[in-house]
């Protein structure tokens, strides 16, 4: 055995920096989680290991072994605990702890354990280390054993790391892996250099660099909703999928808070959001919810070690339901939220759905019974469906895929085909052909119709300009666009750049429009519609008679013609039906307007409503939609 003599001064330097670390952690404002009690416990071990290890050397250099033992043999307890901590730590962020039960921490925690019974009988056995009566430090030939014991939970840490490394974000693994390397070079140059007590110091600057990555609340904390961010729950859910771990997630969706909350300003608006989210954490731990969106939030259970799960779950639910049929106090103003409640259990359901999916809002909702609708995981099957249509739209405008047919408007001045509605079609290699009502709102919901129009747009520059219709008299395209196309702050200019690229004049494409209540009301849509005036484009009413259209919106958005929906005709078959069909004819052409005709099948439906004064047909009575080359040998065969 070998007295030797340390000097502490690393010590006193890792006390500072684990008082910053706990002084940091205890003023942030943060949602309390298990790996923030565990990084609590760390500093706490590494602030007992420096003030023991300092402890020790003051003790024995005043001549009492007695109090150098106890603190020596503290020490070194702590500092085998640390390794065992950090372990905890490392696998809680990578999501391994998901799939422990009791038994995993007991077995866990044996090295922990023989450790506690190792320096217990140490501190009367004097086997591993001491302080001798005249306070030398000695080792003794067993000390190895606590090292042995500490490189087990080392060893089985950068393991774990390693082997759940695709579930920590980059920079989180940069940063263990500098600190992990900081702390072993440390190890290595205590046990090369006794005298330098640098160990501990290296395991505070982990703890900085910690504090730093994991424990920063701004990273993690959205600061208006007060819950976890959307970057945290894709993480949590994405390690949760793979792992394939009992839990549940359930997506609350707010629904129409444009209506609901039209009163409030801006600032009364985040409250309330505020306000939902407070409300969802008194019935949940706050540590299990996050901020999908501002209107979206997800609440994630384990089922695994909850008996009688299923009652849990479903009390959630009906407290859920209740707190959305209360009204909400904003200041003075009381409003009223509707919500869309989906719930699936992981791993069953998740299998082909997608988290907008889940999150989707959809249309039409029915909250006459109720503010709150759940979908719950009985309703997988729907989810997955629209998986697969979002999926199948999105490989078509990857690969712009889409279809376009063409329709011939017949002019009943001239007798000709005198124009064509461009009709866009799908023919998904996994679906086969979807219509075109289905991918249309698929696209428009979840934020794909801007880039479905300008595909369509394009294959319409790209057939004028191989086919050169006008020279078979077509006198313009019809070309649809949805009112959320107009939301594109750059559709005018996307549109000129490719008609430009195919040399196609504006005064050939004529835009298409279904209005709806909210085209008026939004001020950006009107905006739209002005700049795609002033540049030349030329607009259409489509579908009048079953929209929120009217004779004064007709007149002041200068239309060049109105498409009467083929359900007005089609119903023309008693005194009523033509009455209201020659009447809304009369309407249009008083105020100089072109009336199209939609759906004519057949020569009753035509001689009806060129009698009434119909000016242009489109219908199975002349053709069917064409692809552009059997279009366009149409309209020759026509011409003679």
């Amino acid at each position: 055995m070998t007295g030797m003599t340390y000097n502490n001064s690393y010590d006193i330097a890792a006390v500072m920096l684990s008082v910053c670390c706990i002084l940091y952690f205890a003023l942030s404002k943060r949602i309390r989680h298990f790996k923030h009690t565990l990084y609590a416990m760390l500093c706490g071990c590494v602030l007992i290991g420096s003030l023991s290890n300092i402890s020790a050397g003051a003790f024995a250099a005043a001549g009492h072994p007695i109090a150098a033992n106890i603190a020596i043999n503290l020490y070194f307890l702590v500092n085998v605990l640390t390794m065992c901590i950090f372990g905890l730590y490392i696998q809680c962020i990578s999501g391994y702890l998901m799939n422990w039960h009791k038994k995993h921490y007991l077995f866990y925690s044996i090295p922990a354990d023989i450790t506690a019974v190792l320096i217990m009988s140490n501190i009367f056995l004097h086997f591993l280390f001491y302080y001798d009566a005249d306070c030398n430090y000695i080792r003794g030939k067993a000390f190895l054993i606590l090292h042995c014991l500490s490189a087990i939970y080392l060893v089985h840490t950068v393991v774990v790391l390693l082997k759940n490394v695709i579930f920590i974000q980059k920079r989180k693994i940069a940063c263990l892996l500098s600190g992990l390397g900081v702390v072993v070079t440390g190890i290595i140059i205590q046990m090369l250099f006794r005298q330098l007590q640098i160990q501990l110091f290296t395991e505070a600057i982990m703890l900085t660099l910690m504090a730093i990555v994991f424990e920063n609340a701004s990273l993690e904390v959205d600061p208006d909703l007060n819950v976890y961010k959307r970057k945290e729950f894709l993480e949590y859910y994405k390690t949760a999928c793979d792992l394939k771990r009992e839990m549940t997630l359930i997506a609350v969706s707010l629904v129409n808070t444009e209506q609901l909350l039209s009163t409030l300003s801006g600032e009364e608006k985040a409250a309330a959001f505020r306000g939902v989210c407070e409300k969802i954490t008194k019935h949940v731990s706050h540590h299990n919810v996050y901020a999908y969106s501002t209107e979206k939030y997800a609440v994630m259970l384990d089922r695994s070690n909850v008996k009688n799960y299923s009652i849990v779950e479903n009390d959630l639910l009906i407290a859920l339901e209740a707190m959305f049929n209360q009204s909400w106090s904003i200041g003075e103003k009381k409003v009223y939220f509707n919500a869309l409640v989906t719930v699936i259990h992981l791993p069953d359901d998740v299998e082909n759905v997608t988290l907008e999916s889940v999150f989707h809002r959809g249309r039409n909702l029915d909250f006459t019974d109720s503010n709150m609708i759940l979908r719950d995981h009985k309703d997988v099957d729907i989810l997955r469906k629209r998986t697969r249509m979002l999926n199948a739209v999105r490989r078509a405008c990857e690969n712009q895929s889409f279809l376009v047919y063409y329709q011939p408007i017949w002019s009943v001045d001239t007798q000709s085909i005198v124009s064509a509605e461009a009709l866009v079609r799908m023919d998904d290699p996994e679906l086969g052909f979807i219509p075109p009502d289905e991918f249309i709102s698929a696209a428009e919901e979840y934020g794909l119709i801007s880039a479905l129009g300008e595909i369509v747009l394009e294959k319409v520059c790209q057939f004028c300009a191989a086919y050169h219709p006008e020279q078979y008299g077509i006198e313009w395209i019809e070309l649809n666009v949805s009112p959320y196309q107009l939301g594109d702050a750059n559709i005018v200019q996307k549109f000129a750049n490719l008609l430009q690229k195919y040399n196609v004049p504006v005064s050939f494409i004529n835009l298409e429009l279904t209005e709806t209540v909210d085209v008026f009301r939004n001020g950006i849509f009107v905006d739209t519609l002005k700049q795609l005036r002033e540049y030349g484009f030329t607009f259409s009413m489509d579908d009048y008679g079953t929209g929120y259209s009217n004779l004064a919106n007709l007149m002041s958005n200068n239309y060049r013609t109105v498409k009467i929906d083929k359900s007005l005709l089609w119903k023309a078959t008693d005194k009523a039906g033509l009455d209201f069909l020659m009447i809304t004819v009369n309407q249009l052409k008083s105020i100089k307007l072109q009336v199209l005709q939609e759906g004519v099948e057949t020569k009753e439906q035509l001689d009806i409503i060129t009698s009434f004064g119909g000016n242009l047909i489109q219908g199975y009575y002349f053709s069917k939609p064409l692809p552009a080359g059997e279009f366009i040998a149409y309209c020759k065969r026509l011409a003679g």
